[in-house]
């Protein structure tokens, strides 16, 4: 009888990338659901400016046509930004020269981000209609 020679047995390779999808998951789902809230959150902020010029250039326009005032002006812009509401302690000033009216509109866009306040801030200046004032 002839005995075959055989060595030492070596171990069957091993697939070494067993259980790499759920540590790659682990690492992307999370970095995937942060660029998603950072996106909203630009998305809100982006939106909370544009209501906020609109507000400011509407309430500029308001105010400075023939018969119009500052008051007016304030009014009107503070009405666009409560019909809108978009924003978190929103602010309206007025402030005129002879030749000018200027509305800001300031305020905070909406966070899902907690403790994130963004800023908004913004103006229009018009003429006075007709006569300077």
């Amino acid at each position: 009888m002839a005995r075959s020679r055989e060595g030492p047995r070596t171990p069957k390779p091993r697939n070494r990338t067993r259980g790499s999808v759920s540590i790659e998951a682990v690492v992307v789902i999370p970095l995937f659901i942060a660029a998603m809230f950072a996106i909203l959150q630009g998305s809100l902020w982006v939106y909370a400016s544009t209501v906020a010029q609109a507000a400011a250039q509407d309430g500029a326009r308001a105010a400075t046509v023939m018969g119009g005032n500052p008051q007016s002006g304030q009014t009107t812009a503070e009405g666009i930004l409560e019909y809108r509401s978009t924003g978190v302690g929103w602010g309206v000033e007025t402030s005129s020269t002879l030749q000018t009216l200027t509305v800001t509109v300031t305020g905070y866009a909406q966070s899902v981000i907690p403790g994130l306040r963004l800023h908004v801030q913004e103006s229009a200046t018009l003429p006075w209609e007709g006569q300077s004032r």
